[in-house]
């Protein structure tokens, strides 16, 4: 039979509610799902929190779920399996399962054993940051600075390191994030409220620049220090949320240097791999939950807060207030 579950919604700027929506027992080739951890994406949730406009929205991305009930024709899975799939902030949801379990929007990824729920929360953000570093060509030895360490950032330093990328130098405003990138593997941190983040760099690197910097904030006026922070030939990626527009300088900062300034979004993975990209979005999912239970990845670190679900508007509310006192913010959800 069909059950009701409570889901966040946006319904104006700036304004979050929960409401109960009814989720069907699953038909032919689907499953549906009881969401126990999500994790607030807090740059892009934030960008939906605050932009102007007259549809509501449902916030969120990967949601860490329990397998419920299967519908005729399911095979490979059953109730209790533990698992990742789209669904955002949400109880519970049916997943239709088609034979294209690469795309983004559907599918399931089954959690190993090792990797806890709150764990496996933060795969949709680590997956943004693989993506980041293959779009860069990051490379084994590269010298590499990431301006901002929320999550992503702290994921994009995480990875960078297990690339063998060294350097490896973090860059924010708050201490306490800083401290955490240490953890995470940055060699060297700069607090760039109290130093010179382009002349750190370039110590640092013995005055070259970083080989990839990487733009993980929401602050568009990072741009030109990344640009000036980065070697000749080097590359800035764009990996944050950035809202709005920026100066930059065309001679000194991106022609003579002769820099790649690249964005990268994973909302244009390919939904299948081919024979020149393996790396769809179910791919990734499958690489960050392999780095976790092999211990070459840990994010234990960067939870500052487990909450109800019911407490959101509370965390939002933290959220726009400035990044000071939070990180990682996991979701729970109620059992059946």
């Amino acid at each position: 039979m069909s059950i009701t579950t409570p889901r966040v919604l946006f319904p104006a700027t700036r304004t979050v509610t929960i409401e109960e929506i009814e989720i069907p027992d699953p038909g032919p080739n689907e499953v549906r799902v009881r969401t126990t951890k999500t994790l607030i994406s807090a740059g892009s949730e934030r960008n939906v929190f605050e932009i102007e406009r007259t549809e509501p929205r449902v916030p969120g991305y990967l949601s860490t779920a329990v397998v419920e009930a299967v519908g005729p024709g399911v095979s490979g899975w059953a109730p209790g399996d533990r698992v990742m799939t789209s669904i955002g902030h949400q109880g519970a949801g049916l997943i239709k399962l088609d034979g294209s379990e690469t795309s983004r929007s559907g599918g399931l990824t089954r959690i190993p054993d090792a990797v806890s729920d709150a764990d496996s929360t933060f795969v949709g953000l680590g997956t943004v940051g693989l993506h980041a570093m293959r779009r860069a060509g990051t490379q084994v030895g590269d010298s590499v600075a990431v301006f901002g360490q929320g999550v992503v950032g702290q994921m994009i330093t995480q990875v960078a390191r297990a690339a063998g990328a060294y350097p490896v130098i973090a860059v924010d405003i708050v201490d306490e994030r800083l401290e955490k990138s240490a953890i995470s593997g940055a060699s060297d941190t700069v607090n760039s409220s109290t130093a010179d983040p382009v002349q750190a760099i370039l110590d640092v690197t013995e005055g070259e620049g970083a080989r990839v910097v990487f733009m993980v904030t929401r602050t568009p006026i990072i741009l030109p220090d990344c640009m000036r922070a980065a070697a000749p030939g080097g590359t800035v990626s764009m990996s944050g949320s950035p809202p709005g527009t920026v100066e930059i300088g065309l001679q000194e900062e991106l022609l003579r240097k002769e820099l790649s300034i690249i964005g990268t979004h994973t909302g244009l993975y390919p939904s299948e791999p081919y024979h020149m990209f393996h790396w769809t979005y179910e791919n990734n999912r499958k690489c960050l939950l392999g780095l976790m239970e092999r211990g070459d990845i840990k994010v234990d670190h960067l939870i500052t807060h487990q909450v109800p679900y019911t407490e959101i508007p509370v965390m939002y509310e933290m959220i726009t207030q400035g990044p000071q006192g939070w990180l990682g913010i996991v979701l729970e959800w109620p059992e059946a």
